[in-house]
């Protein structure tokens, strides 16, 4: 069974950080600065506000996590435009993106809109962000925007654990996609890589629940293609976590934006169930994070086994047969049959 015990120190870390979507910028300059400072054979590049992150030479899977969360834009009538779908509520702590709290609130005018309450100095088109201080209450964490930083955080414990893979801290998602689906070109130029699993935290409902494990998406708004839908279930049960099976038909991620990118990347949503999504107090249980974690880096290490068995195989039957075209041995048969079963395709001639 994989290891259910990942610190979560980088988790408090990561909720300090502010990041409404299209303001990733400085979130992805703390990243950088970490991994280049603690993962030494780690190789960065950034797309923008997009931060790809690689390990091993040619890697079979990457991991997308979005960086960037909801929000508001100040506006001149100090109106408080929406970034995404924040689900906020009259009297919410908020304050401008980077700055400390000045005991501003939410308030609604007449007309429905939304507004600054209390006094501020904030230009117009200043980011607003909850401004909530996130705690631990028994083995539960309470805070705003654990969507996605509780994504990205399983993300990078797979980085650590795992020596070949590439994680893609996308921006965007929360609006555009446009960040996920620039990496996912990117990563299919650059390393050929088809296969994705998608960091980012789901919603508590009647059949997934907070504290019953992680929770595979078998659909959302989107449909992950079946065939390695099937294989990132299979590999979930064989790892004995404790996995739940969502199904939905609204909501979506960075799989969306796969889908649009115009690359063959197969991908599925793996994320721990949460409360409150998108509010002021989101709620996470630490043992769903754990075994988010977990099963992240189970999926990787075992995609990668067997993307690298494949392509041993087939490199030992094709050497084979170039021995038998050359006329310098005949291949042994229960070798050649035992990789035919295992790797398919068309037989030899």
């Amino acid at each position: 069974m994989t290891s259910l015990d990942y610190p979560l120190d980088i988790l408090w870390e990561l909720l300090k950080l502010d990041a409404p979507s299209g303001d990733e910028g400085p979130t992805a300059d703390w990243l950088e600065d970490q991994l280049a400072r603690g993962l030494p054979d780690v190789r960065l590049e950034r797309l923008g506000d997009s931060l790809i992150a690689r390990r091993g030479e040619r890697p079979a899977v990457a991991v997308f996590a979005h960086l960037d969360t909801t929000g508001w834009t100040l506006d001149h009538a100090k109106s408080l435009l929406r970034i995404g779908g924040p689900d906020g509520r009259p009297g919410d702590p908020i304050r401008p993106a980077g700055m400390p709290d000045a005991g501003n609130t939410l308030a609604r005018r007449k007309d429905g809109s939304w507004k600054v309450k209390g006094k501020t100095t904030a230009a117009p088109g200043s980011r607003w962000v909850y401004a909530a201080v996130p705690l631990q209450e028994g083995g539960e964490i309470i805070a705003p925007y654990l969507d996605n930083r509780a994504g990205v955080w399983a993300a990078l414990h797979v980085l650590r654990c795992c020596p070949s893979v590439a994680v893609a801290f996308t921006s965007y998602e929360e609006t555009r996609g446009v960040g996920a689906l620039l990496c996912a070109r990117h990563l299919s130029k650059t390393l050929g890589i088809t296969q994705a699993l998608i960091a980012d935290l789901t919603w508590h409902t009647k059949h997934v629940r907070c504290g019953r494990g992680v929770a595979v998406s078998l659909r959302d708004s989107c449909l992950p293609r079946q065939a390695y839908l099937d294989r990132i279930l299979a590999l979930a049960e064989e790892s004995s976590l404790p996995v739940q099976r969502e199904i939905a038909d609204s909501g979506g991620s960075d799989g969306a934006a796969l889908d649009r990118s115009g690359v063959p990347f197969d991908w599925v949503f793996v994320g721990a169930p949460e409360k409150g999504a998108h509010t002021v107090r989101e709620r996470v249980q630490v043992a769903d994070l754990q075994s988010m974690a977990a099963l992240l880096v189970h999926l990787v290490e075992t995609l990668t086994q067997i993307e690298q068995e494949y392509a041993t195989g087939v490199a030992a039957i094709h050497e084979a047969m170039e021995d038998v075209e050359a006329g310098r041995e005949r291949p042994d048969e229960e070798y050649m049959a035992e990789h035919r079963l295992r790797f398919p395709g068309p037989a030899p001639a």
